[in-house]
């Protein structure tokens, strides 16, 4: 799908790659009106959507929630800490073969995507208690 290059998406681009943390829509919707009030939530929404279709973003789908959104692009796996909720990126090598006995045994088909999320309690998390 071809999309234009509007001021509103380099916006809304920029800031997934300003903020520190993978960030739901409404997070990015609340930093981009700061600066931009009169930005519609509709806006940032669609903007958000047509980047991972492009894969300009990429989405993670977040099993407990809102969707989040980053941009990394290179396939990595996620931790989620169940107390904070703080999304963080794990540097492993990926498993492959994990996805070809996924493939070859267990379906069938060709996995496309996967994602893999480790939860537990964080760093800081722990260190507050």
């Amino acid at each position: 799908m071809q999309t234009r290059k509007t001021f509103q998406k380099s916006l809304t681009l920029d800031a997934v790659k300003e903020m520190p943390c993978h960030p739901t829509a409404d997070q990015v919707y609340a930093h981009v009106a700061k600066k931009y009030p009169e930005i519609s939530r509709a806006t940032i929404y669609r903007n958000l959507n047509q980047l991972s279709e492009t894969g300009e973003i990429r989405r993670f789908k977040n099993p407990c929630g809102a969707d989040h959104f980053e941009p990394l692009l290179t396939p990595h796996y996620h931790f989620v800490c169940t107390k904070c909720k703080e999304i963080t990126n794990v540097e492993l090598d990926i498993d492959t073969k994990l996805l070809m006995s996924v493939c070859q045994q267990k379906t069938g088909g060709i996995v496309t995507e996967h994602l893999l999320v480790f939860e537990g309690v964080c760093k800081n998390c722990i260190e507050k208690n």
